[in-house]
């Protein structure tokens, strides 16, 4: 029922022609996905997942932040049941999984609570190390949704929840001197958006225009602020979903190579937009380009 890509809950915001569901609910389903965890030296990031809620608006707690507004909240659950062990590391690149598929009641909900009851990082030599899963298997980890999601009655709706394991899984010791890795800290960073309102960015990072780069490493940056990350493939492709409509800064960078920055990206709706990007080796020289293109796609 779980698992994608970039590790990321979705659910679709999207309206779609088909049939809905009987007895005037409409439809929810939540898909899983991930950023880029960029460490060589790591195998796997596992993280267990038991129990899936989401909180309805109409308690009265739609701006409600504090626990004891939170604990009076209306909350619907979404899974519920053995745990699901799950690889970030496998969730890149635009790849996503259905989370879960339920009938919800029409109405708008702003929050999801997600119950992790274990994390886990594997290094590549075989070393393991269990980490301390912070409210995990209490209250649940707590995701804001925005805009927030609103269910009709008889149509299918889809949330993003976009786990990004580079800032979740925090490094502990310098893996670059001989002393190496001592740890991981687990901090969840998480975001869920409503599918409908959010477009695709992908394209290619290429030197000399021909030469793929692998992993090299993608930002969408919003205001300063990097929303969203990738790492490019072998083939130098890369792709990030769940993007809100707006107008971005693609940033990309690797080492030995002079970074690059291009303005005015803009994503839009339901579309997917391509950027294609060249980036040159420091030893050669400092010559950067990229393009874009719009082509209009709908929403996996």
């Amino acid at each position: 029922m779980f698992l994608a890509g970039i590790l990321v809950l979705a659910t679709s915001c999207t309206q779609n022609d088909s049939v809905g569901t009987a007895g005037g609910k409409g439809s929810l389903t939540v898909l899983l996905t991930d950023a880029p965890f960029p460490s060589s030296l790591v195998k796997n990031t596992f993280i267990t997942i038991d129990k899936i809620e989401i909180r309805s608006t109409l308690s009265g707690t739609a701006t409600a932040t504090t626990e004891e507004a939170d604990a009076k909240a209306v909350y619907t659950v979404v899974y519920e049941g053995a745990g699901k062990e799950f690889d970030l590391l496998k969730l890149r690149n635009g790849i996503s999984d259905e989370l879960a598929n339920v009938d919800l009641e029409p109405g708008s909900y702003d929050f999801m609570r997600m119950h992790v009851t274990k994390a886990e990082v594997v290094l590549k030599d075989g070393t393991s190390y269990d980490l301390k899963v912070p409210s995990g298997a209490s209250s649940g980890l707590k995701i804001k949704i925005s805009p927030n999601l609103v269910i009709e009655s008889g149509v299918e709706s889809t949330i993003i929840l976009d786990f990004d394991v580079h800032k979740s899984f925090v490094v502990q010791g310098n893996p670059k001197t001989p002393a190496g890795i001592k740890g991981f800290l687990f901090k969840p960073v998480l975001r869920a958006v409503c599918q409908q309102y959010t477009g695709i960015l992908s394209g290619k990072v290429t030197e000399n225009t021909t030469t793929p780069v692998k992993d090299a490493k993608v930002d969408i940056m919003l205001a300063d602020t990097v929303y969203s990350s990738a790492l490019t493939n072998t083939d130098g492709t890369y792709a990030m979903i769940g993007i809100p409509a707006a107008s971005y800064l693609v940033a990309v960078s690797k080492e030995g190579y002079t970074d690059v920055e291009v303005n005015n990206v803009v994503v839009k709706e339901k579309e997917t937009t391509t950027l294609n990007i060249n980036i040159v080796s420091t030893a050669t020289g400092t010559t950067t380009s990229g393009t874009t293109t719009n082509t209009t796609t709908t929403n996996p």
